[in-house]
């Protein structure tokens, strides 16, 4: 009996999270759906941001601290644009580009960054100082601090460091006050100069996401007529829980 309780316990345990995956093997988070409170909307092939009474250029928005930040990102030959606005929507500048890819701003939102197809470009909000880094798709602000990796040196940028990495990282995570290095085998933390080993994979990283204080990611292992996708949780890096997992054979 005592068997048949700690077995049920655990089941129970399993399904108790409300994260799980979903179809795609991606994290879902059960929670009551909100409307955005903002719009884009075309019109004669002009993009238009709608934010309560503020009406924007483009078709990408943010909001920071300070005021709001839109861009127009496309794929036909015309040129990107970033622009800035302040807090009562006055246009600040207008910043263009080739091409604007991945678009990141900062937490207290005076610096953004974005790929241009060839480099990082980055820019401080109060100066509009402009920075060209030599680096991959993958960046990411750590508070006011620029963390990227540079695939022609295989090497991870952060502040005056370099440090090299034999594994193309796949995402740079922010996780109570520190660096986590997520490659396709292996989740690294940053730690001064170098990198210490905090997970390896069964198979290989699929999805992360950081919910109320916990670190949720998606394991992969590719059979020959399957994947399996298993969801785990930790607060601590040493203690791993399993959430949800699913077979697609089983969809």
């Amino acid at each position: 009996m005592r068997l048949i309780f700690s077995v049920f316990f655990c089941v129970i345990s399993l399904f108790a999270f409300s994260q799980h995956l979903n179809k795609l093997g991606k994290i879902d988070v059960d929670e009551i759906p909100t409307m955005s409170d903002f719009r884009v909307q075309k019109n004669d092939n002009i993009y238009k941001v709608y934010k309560d009474s503020f009406v924007f250029d483009g078709n990408g928005f943010y909001e920071i601290p300070n005021g709001f930040i839109t861009s127009l990102e496309t794929i036909d030959d015309e040129k990107d644009y970033i622009k800035h606005y302040n807090s009562n929507g006055k246009l600040i500048v207008t910043i263009l580009s080739d091409r604007i890819i991945n678009l990141k701003t900062s937490k207290a939102g005076n610096k953004l960054a974005f790929h241009n197809s060839n480099d990082i470009i980055r820019i401080d909000l109060n100066t509009y100082k402009v920075d060209t880094l030599q680096g991959s798709f993958i960046y990411s602000f750590v508070n006011d601090d620029f963390i990227y990796y540079s695939s022609d040196k295989d090497e991870i940028n952060f502040r005056n460091l370099r440090i090299n990495i034999e594994e193309y990282p796949s995402q740079f995570v922010d996780y109570k006050g520190k660096i986590l290095v997520i490659t396709k085998k292996n989740i690294y933390e940053l730690t001064g100069n170098s990198l210490f080993h905090r997970y390896e994979f069964k198979g290989k990283f699929f999805d992360a996401k950081l919910i109320d204080e916990d670190f949720y990611f998606v394991d992969k292992i590719e059979k020959r007529k399957s994947e399996i996708y298993s969801l785990y949780k930790t607060s601590d890096f040493s203690k791993f829980i399993l959430i949800d997992r699913l077979d697609d054979l089983n969809r």
